[in-house]
């Protein structure tokens, strides 16, 4: 059955906004063949460089780059379609666009290694303890973290509501059963105490023993703690990295996706690619 573009990325779970922003490149391009009187059909990998060069004068490189994945896209449609046998940018790479540090990828085994490493029962170590449970098991990020309320955690449902950001959307996570209890004891004693200790009044989950909400402080702290643990571990973002090649492995890329609060679904993508490459350092 003969599908058109739209049908294909729809076939491939992309979200509406992510099919809309692949359609205008697309158009971008065709108007480009059409200007230089080149068929679909007849594209070769030299008309993908002297594209390139066209956009280049335009937009970034890493726009280029984007450029040349839909395209790719479009190439892998063309030949499913059985319009063309050949994809023309196979091979073709954007030079000077800086590709993402890429580290090794914990297991699930390890990465509740790591969280059961962290030993601390003072107060702040309770709260650390807490913020560590939902990078390693819900791959929140750190502004994530600090946009957190108590109103957040639904404990009767045993979920957590992440709220969204600049780069991220809300989604509402399951927690772990051992997350419930530990969120219990967290929300009705340890904030509490924390709070009047630090003669603070405020809604958001993660407060500081000493006043004030900079939650990228305490983050930094526990990352240097626990690195003298783990010689593999190298910061939080690694340690997201790991649950979402996890859940990629045990569900869907949509689902993922929303698990992970990609806006794009070539995000979660990268992350499919990071798996395949083993996650080692450029």
């Amino acid at each position: 059955m003969k599908t058109n573009f739209t049908d294909y990325l729809k076939s491939r779970e992309h979200t509406p906004r992510t099919i809309n922003s692949f359609n205008r490149v697309a158009v971008i391009f065709l108007n480009w063949l059409q200007r230089e009187q080149i068929s679909v059909e007849q594209v070769r990998y030299q008309d993908i460089l002297l594209f390139m060069k066209h956009c280049q004068k335009q937009v970034t490189q890493r726009t280029v780059q984007l450029y040349l994945n839909v395209i790719r896209h479009f190439y892998d449609h063309q030949i499913e379609q059985g319009h063309t046998a050949i994809n023309p940018v196979t091979g073709i790479k954007v030079q000077g666009v800086k590709r993402k540090a890429l580290h090794h990828i914990f297991r699930p085994e390890e990465l509740h290694a790591i969280y059961n490493s962290y030993q601390d029962e003072t107060l702040k170590g309770k709260r650390n303890k807490i913020m560590l449970s939902l990078v390693v098991y819900q791959g929140v990020k750190t502004e994530e973290l600090i946009k957190l309320e108590v109103q957040d955690v639904k404990l009767r449902e045993g979920k957590i509501e992440i709220p969204g950001g600049a780069k991220s959307e809300r989604r509402l996570l399951q927690l772990e059963s051992h997350q419930v209890l530990e969120f219990y004891d967290y929300v009705n004693n340890t904030r509490k105490e924390i709070l009047a200790k630090s003669g603070q009044q405020t809604d958001k989950l993660f407060v500081s023993v000493a006043g004030g909400n900079d939650v990228h402080n305490y983050m930094t702290g526990l990352m240097v703690r626990l690195r003298k643990q783990n010689k593999l571990l190298v910061n939080a973002k690694q340690l997201r990295a790991s649950v979402i090649v996890k859940w990629l492995k045990m569900y869907n890329l949509r689902k993922v996706q929303y698990m992970a609060g990609h806006r794009y679904i070539s995000s979660t993508e990268s992350y499919q690619q990071s798996e395949m490459e083993g996650l080692t350092e450029e």
